[in-house]
């Protein structure tokens, strides 16, 4: 999963950190869980639990990449259906 960081809010509009994009891994229990990009997601930091803004979601085919990333823990918040999105 790839995310930036939610600073907070301001006006009821999120403040988000944009200057990198982050990437957590999805744990098994939770890969049942109907994530999408723009859902706001728990995962662990170096500084402890913090608040992200989803903005992709892919599962790494590379088996030969040893690289590890931190997890993500819950959902906080589905992002609100587009009433004017085609549905698939």
């Amino acid at each position: 999963m790839a995310g930036i960081h939610v600073i907070g809010t301001e006006n009821g509009n999120l403040k988000l950190n944009t200057t990198k994009i982050y990437h957590w891994h999805i744990s098994k229990w939770l890969r049942d869980t109907p994530i999408e990009q723009g859902d706001i997601v728990l995962v662990q930091t170096n500084r402890g639990y913090r608040p992200v803004l989803v903005m992709n979601i892919f599962r790494e085919e590379d088996t030969e990449k040893k690289q590890t990333h931190k997890r993500m823990i819950k959902l906080i918040e589905k992002a609100p259906e587009n009433k004017y999105a085609v549905k698939k």
